[in-house]
């Protein structure tokens, strides 16, 4: 078996105290069963300290938030108490592990950094080109035999990196080619063997989808404002968009800024494209980033984000709110097929 990450990814280092968004604040956050079983079984007085912070058995099993929202744990300098007063094995497993991700296949391992974190954004967005992935030492023993179809579909992700990395088109036509290749490929989906061949064609053409218009704008913030919402911060920058839908057709305004966004496209590929597309779905995973970049991209002109620090606090604000809230995500996904779908028949309709 193979463990692969991007080349990002061993750069990744907790912030902890010097976090301006703290991962600790504002979450449910969930504790796996050994750690359960651990805080349960743990004698003494710091076995009751470490109770009293949690939800008892029986129950869904988290930490208990201040009135604040904060861990109780968590201390006046942001700094988790339970691991600094018993270390690392007081730490729940989502503790640990977080921001990082894990998609298991057959006989490969993918690893990556989740877009919510502060300092994973930074990487994410300030990442060098191309996008590659790098073998991890720590290999997982158990392994299931190859799975052709897996090696099918790594080629056409593939293809899709080098295409939204590629500089001659502009952004926007990347995106819409994208989204009209989730529909070919979900066409086509019993023409295994012809996938990589049908992407590059698809690629390599213009999208059949109508023209952006400012009502294109506005159903992507009702999509968003549609689903729940976490943050004060968040739905002000809603608000700041409903305000200035046009602004969400405009392309972006420099290279860096292209760049940025269309390493958000391949983050959001390289995490859901192939889970996604070995259950059957080519199509929502292809889709999803053109909806997300181009509301992401709407939410930085309405906010006037020219400094990068801003841009990378609303794509994580983005990922906090909607990617990483199972059912929003959901909802966005399903959205975002509607509005693609329509713009199709819209464009259909033109040409006839």
């Amino acid at each position: 078996m193979k463990h692969l990450a991007p080349a990002y990814y061993r750069a990744f280092t907790c912030l902890a105290d010097r976090c301006r968004d703290n991962c600790c604040i504002g979450w449910e956050i969930g504790i796996d069963p050994d750690t359960a079983e651990f805080y349960d079984t743990l004698p003494g007085e710091t076995g009751d300290w470490l109770r009293s912070g949690i939800t008892p058995p029986g129950t869904d099993r988290c930490f208990v938030p201040d009135e604040q929202g904060r861990c109780r744990f968590l201390d006046e300098n942001n700094l988790c108490t339970a691991y600094l007063r018993v270390g690392e094995q007081a730490m729940a497993e989502i503790c640990r592990e977080h921001p990082r991700f894990h998609n298991w296949y057959a006989d490969l391992l993918e690893t990556g950094l989740g877009l919510c974190c502060e300092e994973a954004a930074r990487l994410i967005l300030t990442a060098p080109e191309p996008f590659t992935l790098t073998e991890l030492p720590d290999v997982p023993d158990e392994a299931e035999e190859a799975d052709p179809f897996l090696g099918i579909l790594r080629q056409v992700r593939e293809e899709v990196f080098r295409f939204l990395e590629g500089p001659a088109l502009p952004l926007a036509e990347r995106l819409e080619r994208l989204t009209a290749l989730g529909w070919t490929l979900q066409h086509h989906l019993g023409e295994a063997e012809h996938l990589p061949r049908l992407c590059r064609e698809a690629l390599g053409q213009p999208a059949a989808l109508a023209p952006l218009t400012e009502a294109d704008g506005r159903e992507l913030l009702s999509a968003a404002r549609a689903l729940e919402r976490l943050s004060e911060e968040w739905e002000e920058l809603l608000c700041l968009g409903e305000q200035n839908p046009a602004r969400f057709l405009l392309p972006a305004p420099a290279p860096e800024e292209e760049r940025e966004l269309s390493r958000i496209a391949v983050y959001l590929v390289y995490r859901y494209f192939l889970p996604l597309a070995l259950d059957g779905d080519l199509c929502s995973p292809l889709c999803f980033p053109e909806a997300a970049v181009r509301l992401i991209q709407g939410l930085w002109q309405c906010d006037g984000a020219r400094d990068p620090l801003r841009r990378q606090r609303i794509a994580q604000l983005f990922s906090k709110e909607i990617e990483y809230s199972e059912e929003n995500r959901e909802d966005f996904c399903q959205a975002a097929l509607g509005w693609c779908a329509r713009r199709s028949r819209s464009r259909s309709r033109q040409e006839a």
